[in-house]
């Protein structure tokens, strides 16, 4: 029972927690205005929000995606997805915590502080703090070390007010009133719904009327014709002492997983490649230079789709903010300097009906199968009454993976957590691709046996604290609002 709990945390209230800071600083760095206030960009309560956290907080949260994506993120997905307000209002939470800590009158000392930072594996050599690393780390990054250690004790300050607020203390009849819930067993009549259990038909005309309302999403990609030349790197020599002073000084880019530096000699061959891209571009440069002046010609000219594999997303970035007959200077695409001349550009254009008919035939298809499914779902529920239908046992959170309904058990626990949060006696649950149409035809409590109650009251011990920060927001929502400075 407390196992599905565990990895069900539909039955978890969701908390607001604080991000953490991220120490992948690769890529580019994007700025924004919001005022005329130099630094600040709003204020929450008596806590200022300033241009610079937020520079640093956006490029942090930019490259998480980014990094997560396989470098495929750019500054429209970022748009799409609201990134600069997820920042905001990430900034606007923190202050609020802040503005509760100042009334409360927690203090953060630079001790405090600088314990916190040396405690940063990425900062450490061998297990104790390296001023030179952490040096370059700021040296390297788009934002200065006031600002970057004013967020560390920001963190400290919020991590002890909440811990200050810690509701551990739960009473019995909260600890009755949730156990409740995993004492009680239902009986269901029931009948499991599928695609197969429908049929759709397609012809031409479904198909086209289906595509004239989504015919904007089907477009041809936009085309560059491109003219390039290669500077090659493999060639290039660089010496021993070389590897290590570039090792030396950018040591903290190459760490494990658990944030640990790696040693030189277990990245000889990434660092020697490295140096190489790095003692080349003035090569790279210097070919750009005579490409420009006539003296040199093109390697090769390519018609490109926009971020094809064959360039770097980051030369991609760079092209699709050119104009025709941009020359481009030298950027890296695998171990090589690419300059780019733009020679054409086509837009996208709407594909036509024929273009597109075999790729939207199984979409259709899959569209007009899910609301056939919900038609017979209603007319099921109607009739279940009396309906001869499948019966379950009595279900319980403890035996829910069991329970053999036709369903795998990730369906299972789906379709389980819906039930349990349901308050109706029958309803229609969708699943995935499937629908589950039911009725509580019986209802029973059991008896929790002493060490799954123990589990049990930890778990509510949880969900009371989570609960308590997710309303500890909403009340300082009120008691300092936010201004920003348009």
């Amino acid at each position: 029972m407390i196992s599905w709990m565990q990895k069900n945390n539909k039955f978890l209230i969701v908390t607001m927690w604080i991000a953490t800071i991220s120490f992948i600083f690769t890529g580019a760095t994007y700025g924004f205005s919001y005022g005329l206030r130099s630094n600040s960009i709003g204020q929450v309560g008596e806590i200022e929000l300033k241009q610079d956290r937020f520079n640093m907080n956006y490029n942090n949260l930019f490259n998480r995606y980014n990094q997560a994506m396989q470098g495929k993120f750019d500054k429209d997905q970022a748009k799409k997805m609201g990134l600069e307000q997820q920042v905001l209002n990430s900034m606007a939470t923190e202050a609020k915590l802040l503005n509760l800590a100042k009334d409360f009158g927690i203090v953060v000392t630079e001790t405090d502080t600088a314990e916190k930072l040396a405690s940063i594996p990425s900062f450490q050599t061998n297990g104790k703090f390296d001023r030179k690393i952490y040096d370059t780390f700021i040296q390297g990054s788009p934002f200065d070390n006031n600002t970057f250690e004013d967020s560390i004790k920001d963190q400290i300050t919020i991590e002890k007010t909440l811990d200050m607020l810690n509701a551990d203390n739960t009473l019995d009849n909260e600890y009755k009133a949730f156990a409740l819930a995993f004492e009680v067993a239902d009986k269901l009549k029931y009948t499991l719904l599928s695609q197969k259990d429908v049929s759709v038909t397609t012809d031409d005309a479904k198909l086209k009327e289906f595509w004239e309302t989504r015919k904007d999403q089907y477009k041809t990609a936009k085309q560059y014709t491109l003219d390039i030349q290669w500077t090659e790197t493999k060639d290039t020599n660089v010496t021993e002492a070389e590897i290590e002073a570039f090792y030396n000084e950018n040591k903290f880019k190459y760490t494990d997983k658990d944030g640990k530096i790696l040693a030189l000699a277990d990245i000889k061959n990434s660092l020697t490649s490295d140096v190489k891209i790095k003692n080349a571009n003035k090569i790279a440069y210097k070919r750009y230079l005579k490409l420009k002046k006539g003296d040199l010609s093109k390697d090769e000219t390519l018609t490109l789709d926009i971020n094809s594999p064959k360039l770097s997303q980051e030369l991609w970035k760079e092209i699709a903010n050119s104009k025709e007959g941009s020359l481009l200077k030298p950027k890296v695409v695998n171990d090589k300097y690419a300059t780019v001349k733009v020679v054409n550009i086509v837009k996208p254009v709407v594909k036509t009906f024929d273009e597109v008919k075999e790729m939207i035939s199984p979409l259709y298809k899959e569209e007009a199968s899910k609301e056939a499914l919900a038609v017979l779902a209603d007319t099921k529920l109607t009739t279940i009454d009396n309906d001869e239908t499948n019966v379950t046992d009595f279900i319980t959170l403890d035996n829910a993976e069991k329970q053999k309904i036709g369903l795998n058990p990730q369906e299972t626990s789906d379709f389980i957590s819906k039930l349990f949060t349901s308050n109706k006696e029958k309803g229609i649950i969708p699943i995935g691709s499937k629908v589950m149409v039911y009725k509580i035809v019986e209802q029973k409590l059991i008896t929790l046996e002493n060490n799954e109650t123990k589990d049990l009251y930890k778990n509510i011990d949880l969900v009371k604290q989570q609960s308590f920060q997710a309303n500890l927001i909403k009340k300082l929502d009120e008691m300092y609002p936010t201004k920003l400075y348009k």
